[in-house]
């Protein structure tokens, strides 16, 4: 038999099919609360929603995204430790207790692999202010947070307001207050006390009692704390004849306060600034409900910073062209941005550590939650 001896160009022009070649892996460690004080606030059903979905949509060649989760029990310690976990099981991005105490450590063992910390819900100055490169958060720093409530309640109308403050929680309990009075004081308004709280006050009956005491009512009280105890603290408010503003923070944002609260009269002077407009029929909304009906255990709006960290690490794996720890963090950086759940252009470019985006304000109206501003504040002294 004759040897047949093919053209290049033949060769060239495919005669004989190549399948494109398997793209590495995109690995992804969340240390997530499953369990304790943070399990409302975890991001992990989101993320695995996404994951799915981009999995089940790619292209040849395309990265798979494998998703590596463990409970954290809200333990900074053992956050840590899984983060170690994840980084000696070759993950590009890892993620854990969304505070300093945890994330700190988790991005300095990190950095000799050149992997990122990539913490969704993460909200802490003290991130931003640590000088690690390997490191972004997925929402909005607390003064942004904070600075966005001051315009929305002013604007509303309230000129004086009580802050509660707590040491429990850093920052984002004690410093997030004290910069929403700053705003709220540098737009004519006055912080007419400050009352302590800790964290877990079921019976708020101190702090309603000096709240009494004033000579007279605030307008507003702000208090940025974890649920069930800030629908607790509403709840004695208005039982206590309380009727004007309680105005918060994202950690009021899970279906649990409307339940915790009861009346839905006594939301109608609530409002926190937040990651996303939910629980309008918003394009979150709407992924969130498929998630749901897709059988992953969703709940809110931190669900939904997980897919936005997902989504954007993926997309930024397929323009870097690879999975590799620096050019990946290079490409999530990247001018332009990423689409997004919580907000329709999430970019990194301008800020590094934090995103550019969208920071609504969420209020109450017949017991339903409407808008009440999405504007970015100008005036943020602690990030200036």
């Amino acid at each position: 038999m004759k040897k047949m001896i093919l053209p290049a160009t033949m060769l060239a022009a495919g005669m004989f099919h190549v399948a494109p070649a398997a793209a590495a892996d995109l690995k992804i460690g969340l240390a997530v609360a499953m369990t304790g004080t943070y399990a409302p606030y975890s991001e992990a059903e989101g993320a695995r929603c996404m994951a799915d979905k981009l999995n089940k949509a790619a292209s040849p060649g395309d990265p798979k995204i494998e998703l590596m989760i463990e409970d954290n029990r809200s333990d900074p310690q053992l956050s840590v430790s899984l983060g170690q976990k994840f980084l000696d099981a070759g993950a590009q991005i890892i993620t854990g207790v969304p505070f300093p105490d945890a994330l700190i450590p988790t991005a300095q063992i990190a950095e000799p692999y050149g992997a990122t910390v990539f913490s969704a819900p993460n909200t802490q100055l003290e991130m931003q202010q640590a000088g690690l490169d390997n490191f972004i958060a997925g929402a909005v720093p607390d003064p942004i947070n904070a600075a966005a409530t001051a315009n929305a309640l002013y604007g509303k109308g309230a000129r004086s307001v009580v802050l509660m403050v707590s040491p429990d929680a850093g920052s984002y309990s004690e410093k997030l207050p004290e910069w929403f009075g700053e705003v709220f004081e540098h737009l004519g308004g006055k912080v007419v006390s400050k009352i302590n709280y800790s964290w877990g006050t079921t019976d708020w009956s101190p702090q309603i009692a000096s709240i009494k005491a004033l000579p007279q009512k605030p307008d507003a009280i702000h208090v940025c704390g974890v649920l069930p105890d800030v629908g607790i603290l509403i709840r004695q408010l208005r039982a206590n004849g309380y009727e004007g503003w309680v105005a918060g923070c994202d950690a009021f944002d899970d279906k649990s306060l409307e339940g915790t609260v009861g009346n839905p009269a006594s939301l109608e002077k609530v409002m926190f600034a937040t990651h996303g407009a939910t629980g309008m029929d918003s394009p979150i909304d709407k992924f969130l409900a498929q998630c749901k009906a897709d059988g992953y255990k969703i709940n809110g709006i931190f669900d939904a910073l997980g897919a936005d960290m997902v989504q954007i690490s993926y997309e930024a794996a397929k323009k870097a062209g690879t999975v590799e720890p620096a050019p990946l963090r290079e490409a999530i950086r990247a001018p332009g941005g990423y689409p997004g759940t919580t907000a329709s252009v999430i970019s990194f470019a301008e800020k590094k550590g934090y995103p550019v985006k969208a920071v609504p304000v969420i209020g109450f109206a017949d017991g339903k939650r409407v808008l009440i501003t999405d504007t970015p504040p100008t005036f943020v002294p602690a990030l200036n």
